[in-house]
Order: structure tokens, then C-alpha cells, then sequence
């Protein structure tokens, strides 16, 4: 049996405690090993995981070395950061200041973005697809077959008011774009724009819109079920408004990119 296999990949940095600080706070890599091999020469394997193989830190020796800090595969993609959970990982790079070069994206091997480290060396952080072939991809429900209506992102962001029943509904509300109201016997709910000030119990805010595109015929059944289940199925919550014409779906901003890719990739268009 063959048991080869690659145990390390050579990094070329302008420093080595440099690089291990940056490889460490900002991609939580942990440093393996670092043996002084003779002048200012250290042997420096760093691990994104507990197990598998490194990269090994290496400075120029000569001159010409020093062109290929950053650029050892010519400005293409270098090295292939695998993990378990993407969004929580982008999210890190995201907190960290981590350059991204692109926005997230679904591919058949996976969920991917490009990133660039310190020296500018390109890393694809990719979740892979499971041996087995499975992925979010969600189904469309029998009711609305494939003829899925186009979606908006609406701009700017919103809040969730809760008041008591019996308040009375504050009249800049109507000034937003967007508003909804609704009282029932225990509470009064407002959403609004986060631009209009309102004295409320309660608030919720954050929340960026997304609004199905066009008017909806009440035969139609399955559309708001369907969206719900697609971020449902993600893990990413929502509050859900109805009107006569459409549906609207409010997501908190910081899951906003991560719902747009899961709908997506469920069959739905955006609109510009």
C-alpha cells in the first residue's frame, strides 16, 4: 500500500516571528514546532488544525528570493484552507481585518472565497462537499415547482419595535419605506427603518430586508414555506412579513450574505 503523502508546504515570509504572530492571531493556526537550525535559520511549522500537514515558515536567503515573498504561484490561489464550518471561519477572517479578494461563493467541490494573507499570498477557505456528495442545496416544494420568484435586497437596514397594546402608533413610522404594524391584544409590533426614532419597550436591530419580487397570486401557495425552509435548513433566522401583494423576510445583517448564497443556490434570483 501507498502511504505517501504531503506532510509540509514551504511558505516564504520577510520574518519568522512576524508570520508566526500573524498566522497565529489571525488565522488561529498553532505553531507546531520552531528549532534553531543553525545562524539565523529556524525550523517553523505552523498547523490550522490539530493534525495534517503544515506550512513551514522560511525567510529569503538570497536576493532573488526576496521577489517570491507572497508570490510563489505567480498570483494564482497558493494553498487550500479546508474546514468544517465556513461561516464561522469567514466570520473570524471578517473580525480579524483578513483581506477577502471576492465575495462568497457556491462551487461543485464546495463553499469558497479567496483570501490574502500578510505577504499577499491568496488562500481559497473552502467547505468542502461530503464524500458522500450531499450539500444544502434545497429542493423546491411541490407547490411552487421550479417558477420561483426573483428576490430584492432592499437597502439600508431595520428595527423591530415591541410596545404595549394600547400605544399609540408613533406617525413617523409612515415615514420610512418601509413599515409594518401590527396590534394584537397583548402587544403592538412595529418594523422600521432604523433611520426613524421611536420610543418603544423593546428593540431588535440590524435586520437588512429582503422583499419577493412582484405580486403574488394568493393561489400560489408553498413561496414564504419555502424561503423559510431554506434558511431554516441554514440555520439562519428570520421574521417574516405578509402584505396583500408579496412577502418580505427580515435577516439579521451579519447572516444577510450567507442567506443570499443559500438562496441561490435553492434556484432564487436577485435582482439588481
Amino acid at each position: 500500500m501507498n502511504k505517501r503523502h504531503i506532510a509540509n508546504v514551504l511558505v516564504m515570509v520577510n520574518d519568522y516571528d512576524e508570520a508566526i504572530t500573524y498566522y497565529r492571531e489571525k488565522l488561529g493556526f498553532r505553531l507546531v514546532e520552531d528549532t534553531p537550525i543553525g545562524g539565523d535559520k529556524r525550523f517553523v511549522r505552523m498547523s490550522p488544525g490539530e493534525s495534517g500537514p503544515c506550512i513551514v515558515l522560511a525567510i529569503p536567503v538570497i536576493d532573488e528570493q526576496k521577489t517570491f515573498v507572497g508570490n510563489q504561484t505567480g498570483d494564482r490561489v497558493f494553498l487550500f484552507l479546508h474546514t468544517d464550518d465556513f461561516w464561522r471561519d469567514l466570520e473570524n477572517l471578517k473580525q480579524q481585518g483578513v483581506e477577502l479578494t471576492e465575495e462568497p461563493r457556491h462551487e461543485v467541490y464546495g463553499t469558497v472565497v479567496v483570501f490574502r494573507d500578510l505577504y499577499g499570498n491568496l488562500w481559497d477557505l473552502v467547505q468542502p462537499l461530503s464524500a458522500s456528495g450531499e450539500t444544502s442545496e434545497k429542493t423546491n416544494d411541490k407547490e411552487i415547482g421550479n417558477n420561483l420568484p426573483s428576490l430584492i435586497l432592499l437597502s439600508g437596514k431595520f428595527t423591530i419595535h415591541r410596545s404595549a397594546a394600547h400605544v399609540v402608533i408613533p406617525p413617523e413610522v409612515f415615514s420610512s419605506e418601509i413599515s409594518s404594524v401590527t396590534r394584537t391584544q397583548d402587544e403592538l409590533s412595529i418594523v422600521c427603518s432604523e433611520k426613524v426614532s421611536i420610543e418603544s419597550d423593546a428593540q431588535e436591530k440590524d435586520w437588512c430586508c429582503i422583499k419577493v419580487a412582484g405580486q403574488l397570486d394568493f393561489a400560489l401557495t408553498g413561496i414564504l414555506a419555502h424561503l423559510s425552509k431554506v434558511l431554516a435548513e441554514a440555520e439562519i433566522s428570520l421574521f417574516a412579513i405578509s402584505t396583500f401583494d408579496t412577502d418580505y423576510l427580515l435577516v439579521k445583517s451579519n447572516n444577510i450574505e450567507k442567506a443570499k448564497l443559500e438562496l441561490v443556490r435553492a434556484g432564487y434570483l436577485f435582482d439588481k
